[in-house]
């Protein structure tokens, strides 16, 4: 079907038959209909321009109120019709609708979209002319529950007006759950329902009304079912042999630095090139049918018309999974999508599973694999990263030896022409090396499915996530105030917290996240202590704790005396707890004691040590070790300063405790973490 915008009196019929409240209304295509009208609406009234071409209505003096009488009626019937000629000229105007002018009220908006990789979502936030100057609004995928709507509502920094505020009387929230959940149903049941924008939508004190209504009717499409039943083994992943199909002794091709990566791997080696006898001083066989013995995986570095030949070559030998960084496939379109194809199809026969192509491979540090051209090999850690770039993956890996921060796993997905995200997350669930997951994410095509597995996934282990494209620049203009709030960024975002996937804005903030999860896991709630020497930076972590949704509590009183017991008498006796710029190691240790005696009033410590000339940073960083591993809590380390605090730095990476160089990132990160476990338990 077409696109097209349903007339405002079609919108308000579906509205009607969906039970949400309407005024009454009537489309006028005269002068004298619109008098006849207003006459049997009663007066007050509204007239407003109808045309498929003319989105917001106000711009081009389309809109009149406050009509009291019959010739009031004519004047704004000739006067919308002349603004819209002048304005619009292009514009087919259907007629102006006549309707109830009704009282006052809270203006938001509710609307939907069908976005490519999600399918469709829905949208709510405040109203009016400002909305997209105020963009104060929430997303969810559909389906979403009451309740999801619920919070929905009361996330947006708006919600204070429908709570009540500054002695005006609370908004009717449930009647607005109830017609956000009414037009969330009719959107996922009606496949002809593309996008709509109600705006605005009056609240009341008793009651809601819909005001204006713009639904565009046509085929939708996006948001396709999980491939659920495609599952790749796990044991794929650990592979015995490795077959490098391309090895090459020029250091200038792809085969060569693959090889060479690969001669720590503890497994078999086998370089295959028909035109060396000898590699790295290991035998080279002409293909990879001569090797006398199984080969788990391939890696293929060969011309991208040779992969099909390789791939048949493979099948016979009983490879199980081929790890293609050659390019050239979809990825250049035309005959390139027809050559991954044939590629695809050879594999499904073969029972091959393919990682690619046109990818940068696959590292393993706790097995010493480097399966990809990256010079660099990182170091062995517990944080799985899954990048949909591969110069995003060298560019961390690089970034993460002087961090000494190490990963149990790196893949590249490249074009995903069989195994993709889904795959790589089930397999970070399931591996013992795996605490947490990070991924760089530019595009997902079957979003719902990707939300069902990554939302099981993090329930097991936290994932962590960045998505690039949250720039507008160079995107058409959105046609309605849903497409200009709810752009695809947004929606992602929206996706990942609804799915428990904490976002990220940088690839540091994720790495940061990433290791304090893989450290400490989640924390039960998101009361919080904070432990300090330096009282400047107790000042600021409640700044900080304010800013991100982090809850500083109180000290209960049998806490207080047992601090009290040890501590100088001008200790400030409050949380944040600054225990005096003379603090030494020992300080920090007899209050650690008390906090790990006492575990039931908290669940996030925040521990911020500076450089002073009385305090050993290896001996400090030893007692938040300490702490740490005797208490079930998050244990956050930050350690600030530069050369001085290294030897305490190197202690807290030994043992995997992360720290934050900079203060208000400890809190950001911990309230990010906060913000989408909330979601999750709703």
């Amino acid at each position: 079907m077409p696109e097209r915008m349903l007339t405002e009196s079609e919108g308000y019929r579906l509205l009607e038959s969906c039970g949400i409240p309407v005024p009454p209304h009537h489309l006028a295509t005269s002068a004298s209909d619109a008098r006849a009208a207003a006459g049997w609406i009663g007066y007050p009234v509204v007239m407003k321009v109808i045309s498929p071409e003319i989105v917001h209505k106000s711009d081009v003096g389309g809109v009149i109120t406050g009509i009291e009488n019959p010739e009031g009626v004519d004047e704004a019937f000739r006067t919308i019709m002349q603004n819209a000629a002048a304005h619009a000229p292009e514009a087919t105007v259907t007629g102006i609708i006549v309707e109830k002018q009704i009282p006052a009220g809270l203006e938001v908006l509710i609307g939907g979209k069908t976005d490519p990789s999600f399918g469709k979502v829905i949208t709510f936030g405040l109203g009016g002319k400002l909305v997209e100057l105020l963009a104060d609004v929430s997303i969810r995928v559909l389906p979403a529950s009451e309740d999801e709507i619920r919070t929905m509502i009361r996330e947006i920094e708006g919600y204070r007006l429908i709570r009540g505020y500054r002695g005006e009387a609370p908004k009717d929230e449930e009647a607005l759950v109830r017609i956000i959940a009414a037009m969330a149903q009719a959107f996922i049941e009606d496949p002809r329902i593309r996008e709509f924008d109600l705006n605005p939508v009056i609240v009341y004190e008793k009651g809601v009304s819909v005001v204006d209504a713009r639904i565009i009717a046509g085929e939708t499409a996006g948001g396709a079912a999980a491939r659920l039943s495609v599952r790749a083994p796990p044991d794929i992943f650990y592979p015995e042999s490795i077959a490098v199909i391309g090895a090459s002794a020029s250091p200038n091709k792809v085969g060569y630095s693959v090889l060479r990566n690969l001669l720590s791997f503890s497994g078999n080696l086998y370089p295959v090139n028909p035109s060396h006898g000898e590699l790295f001083g290991r035998t080279t066989y002409p293909s990879v049918l001569d090797i006398p013995a199984p080969v788990d995986w391939a890696v293929v570095a060969v011309p991208a018309r040779i992969v099909p030949e390789v791939m048949e070559e493979c099948g016979k030998k009983g490879v199980r999974l081929a790890v293609i960084v050659t390019a050239g496939f979809r990825e250049i379109g035309g005959e390139g999508t027809t050559l991954e194809e044939k590629v695809t199809a050879i594999a499904r026969r073969h029972s091959i599973r393919i990682i690619g192509p046109n990818c940068l491979g696959i590292m393993m540090p706790h097995m010493r694999i480097n399966a990809t051209f990256d010079p660099v090999s990182p170091r062995a850690g517990d944080v799985a990263f899954i990048s949909q770039s591969g110069a995003i993956i060298t560019t961390v890996v690089d970034w993460s030896l002087p961090e000494e921060f190490g990963f149990s796993t790196v893949i590249s997905v490249g074009n995903q022409a069989d195994l993709g995200f889904e795959h790589f997350l089930r397999f970070a669930e399931q591996d013992d090396m795996t605490r947490s997951v990070t991924l760089y994410i530019e595009e997902i095509q079957d979003g719902r499915g990707f939300m069902q597995i990554v939302g099981e996934v993090a329930g097991r282990k936290p994932v962590v996530a960045v998505k690039s494209g949250s720039s507008r620049k160079g995107k058409a203009a959105a046609s309605s105030h849903t497409g200009s709030l709810a752009g695809s960024y947004e929606v992602y975002i929206a996706a990942f917290r609804q799915a428990g996937v904490i976002p990220a804005r940088t690839l540091r903030d994720a790495f940061n996240l990433a290791e304090l999860l893989a450290s400490e896991g989640y924390p039960r709630g998101k009361r919080a202590i904070a432990v300090t020497s330096a009282g400047g930076f107790a000042v600021l972590a409640s700044d900080y704790a304010e800013a991100h949704g982090v809850d500083m509590v109180d000290l209960p009183d049998d806490v207080l005396r047992e601090l009290n017991a040890f501590l100088p008498p001008f200790w400030n006796h409050a949380n944040p707890m600054d225990i005096l710029g003379d603090a030494d190691a020992t300080r920090f240790a007899a209050l650690f004691d008390v906090l790990i005696r006492h575990q039931e009033f908290w669940d996030i410590a925040f521990v911020i040590a500076v450089p002073t000339t009385l305090v050993d940073p290896a001996h400090v960083a030893n007692e938040i070790v300490r702490f740490s591993r005797n208490t079930e809590k998050m244990v956050v380390g930050c350690m600030l300063g530069g050369d001085s605090i290294r030897s305490g730095l190197r202690i807290l990476r030994g043992s995997r405790i992360p720290n934050f160089e900079e203060l208000e990132d400890a809190f950001k990160a911990v309230g990010s973490i906060l913000e989408v476990r909330a979601v999750r338990q709703e």
